[in-house]
């Protein structure tokens, strides 16, 4: 096909019902970019013979040596069509028709990366898109991120369509008979709709909890609180739409390496009129399933049961399904004729049976592939039938957006509440879900969601370039194009006749290609005219006789173009859901947090100039004036304003922020970086900052030490990043760090080894580094009674009393492990926790944990979510119910979730339980959100004057205001009692200054102190996992001993403040150090970050994938063989500190055969101490004193302190000998 010039694709862009934007979601290696390759082919941008092969979208480098894709890229491509007569048929795949109208389409396609490290990347094209083609290889089947994507989709109400890809390997590889494949593509159909079938399961669940509670709801409004509800039947729903079904025309057979691809109205139309069937559309439901033509009369087509009934259930069982014998049966012919035989007779027969041309060069050709491709590309072409199935299935943003908007625009729960979600309830609704472009008198509100900034040459843009010839050649016809080059031959041939030598190619000037003479002929333009012209006046020429939409808008000039003087400039990858964008325009660029009734989000708003918009044409960039509604584009000017993604729109107050995008990828991998040369930290910092908002899913820090340290969700995505550093975004040398993985601390029940030495040394001079009081003989009775709770003295293990500096407070507190079941929730729903404080926070923010807020606002959102999306295929056995949608509802499902965790669990007994639940618990921790509990003693709230309530109740307890430094002595008055015979009321009538005080004065600076406690342990300052602490006293002396540092010449209540700021601080450091020391009171453990590996590999290569895992310090968790193939699915467990280099590492001890995929699973305890030593005497008989054994805990929490700088115990010489001297 002829190349499709942008100016014909620009026209296409204002009729709205022709446009499709889709996007090619699989997982990696399953062939997107090949079928990509194929599409483009259809518009002339490629060959036909090329496509599979140059991979145009992989634009990048890195891209094209590793063969895999890094970066979604979008294009714009043009279909045509004709349109039946008959409505019940449907597009005819290879473009004609039955005599209807010419149907012209936009197709905007967005090819995705199939890596998880480049999950963002799948997000943001799934969000910009209205439908999907999902490609799954058959000899692989559903891997893990055919789910993922599947689940994105999901989400993002993004209609799909199911293109079983590489069909050719069932054939040349497998040589399965046409039967064969037929059963094991029902069984892969089958898990792909398996699939769908849990995400519709789980999303009813949610929503029958929330009709239940608001019947529950009515019910008592009408009979009472106590009345019984009568019985509450749920409705019914249709599930069938959401299926891959052959016969509905969503799923599409093929090879795109090949060429071809079919769907079943394709042969249904072929054999409608042989079989006596009257139209294609009634023998395509029967192309699929259990349906055979009569073997007598071959007119006629019967299901098993008419089968049976005429010639017998055996013959029944082995008689040939319709899409067997009338699909796979001839294609199956042609693989073996051409790829298998080589026979050149039946070449030749089924060549003319099909009545397709196959030129010379490709009948003579010693390469089987060529010859197969060119016969199977003109008998069934792939990019035909996938461009006929996205027009018929997948809708257009007219249809989409009433279905997909609702959720973006009101929420999930809301839109799923409201039945009425997709109706307009105003201006800017209805021309949201209208697709409403507007016109110049009567403009539409504009909306518009950039899905991710990309960073783009300031040379490779089209305004910016030096010469104009690559935009002059994207803005002209092919016609245009082919004249031109006549003439620069003509005119090339000229001047080497007269020069009698090679002369390079003249420009061409505007008004042709040669001078004419008064004789006629051509006179080649002589040099001194060659240099008047440029090619600047040539695209200007060729753009005024075009009348391109193309060129600049109107633009203010006062103002600088700040894209003028940089070296990447950032382009914005976007959708536009209502309205006309044109270049020019001033529109309100609004972040994800940004909420317009809320006035503290406003720093989230900012005004900025549309500079260009450009049509994505993979690597080229096509520059136009405005576009409407419906379509996807680029645009420049949001810099600054929007860092990774969020909503452009006329009017911030009026106009919905859309919904932020759901990810799967949590940056895990940490990197600090430095310049070798000093003088680049500058150009480092500028080329951070560049990268985070050019990378959707990367994370910069800047430490208060001055530290950059770059977050990244895995190894490849790592080297992807410090790729584009050092070359594009820093362009500087640049030294990385080994990579830092994030750990967790904890305790296990077990006694503490004796002589601890850590060497940290606490705020008021105390030793942290507690020397145990446990001995090798508590140690052994530990091992045969179970661990004791008690250490030498009689107190309780992990019970601590420090008092702080100036004597005023003594603070005794209990350190220990919470159960298993219960961390594990509580990371599990972290998002749900922070949902919950958010919802309470207006009600109870406190001045201190400000800032941990904000930070939470910035990290906390991808942390909780992943752990959400990446655990919650590990429940443990807990006992699954329905989360509530209502976050009124979300406490009490907290309350009730987590004390079903604690149940039977050792040292925590249902009293203890229910009292920490219902009055207890008054914190978690840290970040307010941690897998980490703060617990007041039952002893220590009766001596409050207000016990308060748990922090499940937390909208009912009353609100502090500020920290106590701010507040000295909070009395009875000042909490809302007004008793006129309270001691506090008594002392201040008299004059004199109150002493007394209760827990509730000072819990803000225990909850403090806690915070802090749990950010940094002990071991290796990295954050708690699984701790519980209890504090059992707190007592106030309420005399102040240390009063002569105080001024004796300022006022009481200055004196007051003064001494009350100081003993705040002091409770702080106290709690947390006694925290600490009552954690090295039990057994140490560290919580290790995990991946999740999946391993698709033979039998022969098995060995070798194990032995590779056991060196990782991995576990097998499955392993199974997929039915009827040769391959084994292994799902493995490797600590992220042991990943780096373990995909290339499988690869070469496979030779390829095997390649891991590597998803973040969260933290898991390593059950050893790192203090650990052989002790007993069959330790020391096993070991040695030597322990030839290295303590892998004690080597990771060593590792992690001398990064940071801490104390490390090492032995300069170990096991030395005398040295012996030759003197005597």
């Amino acid at each position: 096909m002829p190349l499709v010039p942008p100016t014909k694709l620009a026209e296409l862009q204002s009729n709205a019902t022709g446009i499709r934007n889709v996007c090619v979601l699989a997982h990696v290696d399953h062939g997107k970019t090949t079928l990509s390759d194929a599409l483009l082919a259809t518009n002339g941008i490629i060959s036909s013979r090329l496509a599979g092969k140059i991979r145009y979208l992989d634009s990048r480098e890195d891209e094209q040596q590793r063969g895999i894709t890094m970066e979604s890229s979008g294009i714009s491509l043009y279909y045509k069509s004709q349109q039946p007569r008959d409505s019940d048929s449907n597009h005819d795949e290879d473009g004609s028709g039955d005599g209807g109208a010419m149907l012209e389409y936009l197709i905007n396609l967005i090819d995705s990366p199939g890596h998880v490290d480049f999950a963002s990347e799948v997000a943001s094209a799934a969000r910009l898109s209205d439908g999907a083609l999902v490609l799954v290889d058959v000899v692989e089947g559903v891997c893990t991120q055919t789910v993922s994507v599947l689940r994105q989709a999901w989400v993002e109400n993004v209609r799909p369509i199911l293109f079983l890809n590489k069909m050719d390997r069932l054939i040349l590889e497998w040589r399965m008979a046409p039967n064969e494949a037929y059963t094991h593509m029902q069984q892969l159909i089958e898990q792909v709709n398996a699939v769908l079938a849990g995400f519709w399961e789980g999303d009813r669940l949610a929503e029958d909890s929330r009709k239940l509670e608001e019947a529950k709801e009515k019910w008592r409004e009408t009979h009472g609180e106590d009345a019984p509800m009568s019985e509450w039947y749920l409705e019914e729903k249709d599930d069938s739409q959401i299926y891959f079904s052959p016969e509905q025309g969503n799923v599409l057979f093929g090879s795109a390496i090949d060429g071809w691809a079919f769907r079943v109205n394709h042969f249904a139309r072929i054999f409608a009129e042989k079989l006596g069937i009257p139209s294609p559309a009634k023998l395509q439901p029967l192309m699929w399933g259990d349906y055979f033509i009569d073997p007598k009369n071959k007119r006629r087509v019967l299901n098993r049961k008419q089968f049976s009934k005429l010639y017998g259930v055996a013959r029944a069982n082995t008689a040939t399904p319709l899409f067997v014998q009338l699909c796979l049966a001839p294609v199956w012919q042609v693989y073996e004729s051409v790829a298998i035989d080589m026979d050149q007779e039946k070449i030749d027969k089924v060549v003319n049976a099909l009545g397709i041309k196959i030129l010379p060069r490709d009948r003579r050709s010693k390469d089987r592939r060529t010859l197969l491709t060119a016969i199977m590309q003109g008998w069934l072409p792939l990019a035909q039938a996938c461009m006929a199935a996205v027009v018929e299935q997948l809708p257009s943003p007219v249809e989409a957006q009433p279905l997909r908007l609702p959720h973006l625009v009101q929420g999930k729960s809301q839109a799923a509440a409201s039945s009425e979600a997709a109706t307009s309830k105003g201006e800017v609704e209805k021309a949201l879900y209208g697709c409403i472009a507007g016109t110049a008198d009567a403009p539409a509100p504009l909306v518009a969601y950039i899905g991710k900034v990309v960073s783009i040459p300031r040379t490779s843009l089209p305004e910016f370039s030096d010469g104009k010839a690559q935009r002059d050649r994207m803005e002209m016809t092919a016609d245009e194009m082919r004249a031109l080059g006549r003439d620069a031959v003509r005119r090339e041939l000229a001047l080497g006749r007269e020069s009698g030598a090679g002369t390079p190619m003249s420009a061409l000037s505007p008004s042709g290609a040669a001078t004419p003479s008064s004789s006629g002929a051509a006179t080649p333009m002589r040099p001194e005219h060659t240099a008047e012209v440029s090619i600047d006046s040539l695209a200007d020429a060729m753009n005024s006789k075009l009348n391109l939409n193309v060129g600049g808008g109107e633009v203010d000039q006062s103002t600088p173009d700040p894209d003028a003087d940089a070296g990447e400039v950032l382009v914005g990858f976007g959708r536009l859901y209502s309205g006309t964008i044109s270049v020019g325009d001033k529109l309100w660029a609004m972040q994800p947090k940004y909420n317009a009734k809320n006035p503290k989000t406003h720093a989230f708003l900012k005004q900025v100039t549309i500079r260009a918009l450009y049509m994505m044409m993979g690597r080229e960039l096509v520059r136009l004036k405005s576009v409407p509604a419906g379509n996807v584009c680029g645009i420049r000017g949001v810099a600054g304003a929007i860092l990774k993604s969020g909503t452009l729109a006329s009017d911030a107050q009026t106009c919905p922020n859309l919904a932020a995008m759901h990810t799967e990828t949590y940056p895990i991998v940490r990197v600090a970086l430095e310049p070798i040369n000093p003088h680049d930290m500058t150009r480092l910092a500028q080329g951070l900052a560049l990268l985070n908002q050019a990378d959707p899913c990367v994370q910069v820090h800047s430490q208060t030490t001055g530290e950059h340290v770059l977050v990244t969700a895995g190894e490849l995505h790592l080297e992807r990043c410090l790729k584009d550093l050092r070359e594009r975004f820093a362009q500087c040398e640049i030294h990385v760090s080994e990579p830092i993985v994030p750990f967790r601390e904890g305790i296990a029940r077990q006694s503490a080894q004796p002589n601890v030495v850590l060497g940290e040394v606490g705020s008021s001079g105390r030793m942290l580094a507690m020397i145990s009081n446990s001995s090798p003989e508590n140690s052994e009775a530990s091992e045969n009674d179970g661990p004791s709770t008690k250490v030498a003295g009689g107190a309780l293990r992990g019970e601590v009393s420090l008092t702080t500096a100036n004597g005023l407070v003594t603070v005794t507190i209990q350190v220990e492990p919470l159960p298993e079941k219960t961390t594990k929730f509580l990371m599990r729903h972290e998002t749900d926790i922070q949902r919950f404080v958010r919802l309470t926070s207006s009600q109870r923010r406190h001045r201190l944990n400000a800032a941990a807020e904000a930070l939470d606002e910035d990290n906390g959102d991808v942390l909780a979510t992943q752990n959400d999306a990446v655990m919650s295929d590990d429940e443990d056995g807990e006992i699954k119910s329905a989360k509530p949608s209502r976050l009124s509802e979300l406490g009490l499902w907290l309350h009730s979730r987590i004390q079903q965790t604690f149940s039977r669990a050792k040292g925590w007994e249902p009293q203890r339980v229910e009292y920490t639940m219902e009055t207890g618990l008054r914190a978690l921790g840290p970040r307010q959100t941690g897998p980490n509990m703060l617990v007041y003693s039952n002893k220590l709230l009766e001596l409050s004057d207000k016990p308060g309530s748990s922090w499940f109740h937390l909208g009912e307890r009353s609100t502090l205001g500020s920290s106590f430094a701010a507040t000295p002595y909070l009395s009875d008055d000042e909490e809302g009692d007004s008793r006129e015979d309270s001691p506090a009321a008594k002392a201040t009538s008299a004059g004199i200054p109150r002493t007394t005080s209760s827990i509730r004065d000072f819990e803000e600076s225990i909850n403090t102190g806690f915070q802090l406690a749990m950010q940094s342990g002990p071991l290796c300052l990295e954050p708690f996992a699984g701790v519980a602490v209890t504090i059992k006293e707190f007592v106030y002396n309420g005399e102040n001993t240390d009063s002569a540092l105080l001024d004796t010449n300022k006022t009481s209540s200055v004196r007051g403040a003064a001494s009350s700021a100081v003993l705040s601080g002091q409770i702080i450091t106290t709690v947390r150090d006694a925290i600490k020391t009552g954690f090295l009171h039990w057994s140490p453990r560290l919580h290790l970050a995990m991946y999740t590996c999946d391993i698709q590999a033979t039998s022969d290569v098995l060995g070798k994938v194990y032995g590779v895992i056991n060196r990782r310090r991995g576990r097998i968790l499955l392993e199974e063989m997929r039915e009827g193939t040769p391959y084994f699915i292994i799902k493995a467990s490797i600590p992220i500190v042991e990943s780096f280099g373990f995909a290339d590492e499988i690869r070469k001890r496979t030779s390829g055969a095997a390649i891991p995929l590597l998803i973040f699973r969260g933290f898991e305890p390593l059950d050893t101490d790192p203090f650990w030593v052989p002790t007993t005497e069959e330790e020391l008989e096993d070991l040695g004193e030597k322990a030839d054994r290295d303590n892998v805990a004690k080597k990771y929490m060593d590792k992690v302190r001398m990064r940071k700088g801490l104390f490390v115990e090492r032995k300069i010489v170990e096991h030395a000998e005398k040295q012996r001297t030759l003197k005597k």
